[in-house]
C-alpha cells in the first residue's frame, strides 16, 4: 500500500475548501513527507499548489544527497509499511499515510488501536515477548482502518539503546493473497478430512455383515459347501479384515487434524513408558529390548505422542531381521536457543534404501509386499501428519540390514491459537 498523498495533487472538479488547506498545514507542521492537499477549483485552489510546492521543497531539503541514497529513501520508498513504538506501544514513527488520518493524529497513538481486535491478542503476545527477552518475533493480523490490504504478516525486532530494549519496530507486509489460498486450501482439507471420516464410517457396517453373514455359512453349511466353497469364505472373511484395518487406519489418519485434542503439558517420559506397558506382549514375543534416554516435557496433544511412539515403536517390532532380537532405543536432545526438541527413535531392523525416505511417509506406500509384512501403509504418514500439526518435521536415515532412525523434531512451546 502506498501513502495516502501519493495521487493527490491531481485536479479536481470541486473547490478546494479552508478545511483541507488547514490539513494541509497540519502535516506540514507534522513534517509528513507525504503531505499532499488536493487542488481542486475556485480562489483557493493556487494556495493548495502553492503548499504542494512547498511541501516538495521541504522534504527535499530535509535530505542531504547521502541521505538520498541512505536508509531514510529506502524506508520511505518502501512498499511494507514500517513503524516504530515505545515500550507503552505508543507510536513513534510510520513510513505510511493512514487514510483520513493526518500524521500528527497517528504519532502517540496506542499500536493496539490500528489492529483487528480478533488477531490482536496474538500481536499483543508477541510483542510482548519481544519486549522481554530482546529477540524477534513475528505474527499475522489484520488491519482495523482500510490500507489497502486484508492481512499482513509483521515482524518485530527490539530497538536497544546499550543493552537496554527501549521500544520496538515492526515492518508489515502484504500477504493478503497467499493468505486467501491458504484459508481456501485448509477448507478444502477439511471438506476431504470430512468426507474421508465419514465415507470410512459408513464403510463400517456392511463390513461387520460381511463378516458376520460368511461366519455363519461357515458353521451352518460347512458340508454344503464343500471345500472349495470354503476356501472362498475364507478369502472373502481375509479380505473384510484387511478392508477394516484400513478403514480403521484411514479413520485415525483422518482424525489427526480433526478431531485432535489441544495442546497441553506432556512429559514424553510418562508416554513413552505407556507405550512400553501397551506393548509388552508383543516386545516379550519378539524379545526386544528398549533402551529409554531422558525426554523432556513440552506442549503437545497427548493421544497423538502416544500415537506417535506407539507406530514407530510398533514399525521397528514389525520390521525386525529374523533371528536378531530387536534393539530400540528412544532418546532426545533439546536445543535451547530455538526452543525445538529432537525426539530420536533407532532400531536395529531390516532398514532400508534412502532413496524411499519420501516414500514411505505417503498413505499406502509399501516397500514389501502384504504377504512379507502385514499392515496398510499409513502408519507412518499418520507419524508425518502428527509432526505437522505440531509444528515439527519428521525424517528417516537408514541402511539396509543395518537398522532405521526416524527423527521428530517438535517445538517446545506452541504457538498461540493452534
Amino acid at each position: 500500500m502506498r501513502p495516502e498523498g501519493e495521487a493527490s495533487g491531481t485536479a479536481s472538479t470541486q473547490d478546494t475548501t479552508v478545511a483541507q488547506l488547514l490539513e494541509m498545514i497540519a502535516r506540514l507542521v507534522s513534517q509528513d513527507p507525504h503531505a499532499r492537499c488536493p487542488v481542486g477549483g475556485g480562489p483557493l485552489a493556487p494556495v493548495a499548489a502553492a503548499l504542494n510546492d512547498l511541501s516538495t521543497h521541504l522534504s527535499a531539503g530535509r535530505m542531504s544527497l547521502e541521505e538520498a541514497f541512505g536508509i531514510r529513501a529506502l524506508v520511505e520508498q518502501s512498499p511494507n509499511i514500517m513503524f516504530t513504538c515505545d515500550t507503552d506501544s505508543r507510536v513513534r514513527y510510520v513510513n505510511f499515510s493512514v487514510p483520513g488520518q493526518p500524521l500528527s493524529q497517528v504519532l502517540g497513538t496506542d499500536l493496539y488501536q490500528w489492529i483487528a481486535p480478533e488477531t490482536a491478542p496474538v500481536a499483543r503476545q508477541v510483542i510482548q515477548k519481544v519486549l522481554a527477552t530482546g529477540e524477534p518475533g513475528a505474527y499475522e493480523a489484520r488491519p482495523s482502518v482500510t490500507t489497502g490490504a486484508e492481512w499482513f504478516t509483521a515482524r518485530v525486532t527490539p530497538i536497544k539503546v546499550g543493552h537496554q530494549v527501549v521500544g520496538f519496530a515492526v515492518i508489515l507486509t502484504d500477504i493478503s493473497d497467499l493468505k486467501k489460498t491458504q484459508l481456501s486450501l485448509e477448507q478444502s482439507n477439511r471438506e476431504l478430512e470430512s468426507f474421508a471420516y465419514v465415507a470410512s464410517h459408513d464403510l463400517q457396517e456392511p463390513l461387520r455383515k460381511i463378516q458376520t453373514f460368511g461366519e455363519r455359512l461357515k458353521s451352518k453349511f460347512s458340508d454344503p459347501l464343500g471345500t472349495e466353497g470354503r476356501d472362498y469364505i475364507d478369502r472373502m472373511q481375509n479380505a473384510a479384515v484387511r478392508m477394516r484395518r484400513l478403514i480403521d487406519d484411514l479413520l485415525a489418519f483422518s482424525r489427526v487434524s480433526s478431531q485432535g485434542q489441544p495442546f497441553t503439558p506432556v512429559d514424553l517420559s510418562t508416554i513413552a513408558r505407556e507405550v512400553m506397558a501397551d506393548l509388552e506382549m508383543a516386545l516379550e514375543q519378539a524379545g526386544a529390548t528398549i533402551t529409554l534416554g531422558e525426554l523432556p516435557a513440552l506442549e503437545a496433544d497427548p493421544l497423538q505422542m502416544r500415537q506417535l511412539l506407539q507406530n514407530l515403536v510398533g514399525n521397528a517390532l514389525k520390521f525386525r531381521q529374523p533371528g536378531v532380537p530387536p534393539s530400540i532405543s528412544i532418546r532426545g536432545t533439546v536445543d535451547a536457543h530455538t526452543r525445538q526438541y529432537e525426539l530420536v527413535v533407532e532400531d536395529n531392523g531390516i532398514g532400508f534404501e534412502e532413496k524411499y525416505v519420501d516414500r514411505i511417509f505417503k498413505v499406502f506406500q509399501r516397500l514389501h509386499g502384504r504377504e512379507q509384512y502385514e499392515g496398510t501403509g499409513i502408519g507412518l504418514a499418520i507419524c508425518r501428519k502428527i509432526a505437522e500439526r505440531h509444528g515439527g518435521t519428521i525424517g528417516a536415515r537408514s541402511t539396509p540390514g543395518k537398522g532405521s532412525t526416524f527423527t521428530i523434531t517438535l517445538p517446545l512451546e506452541q504457538r498461540t491459537g493452534k
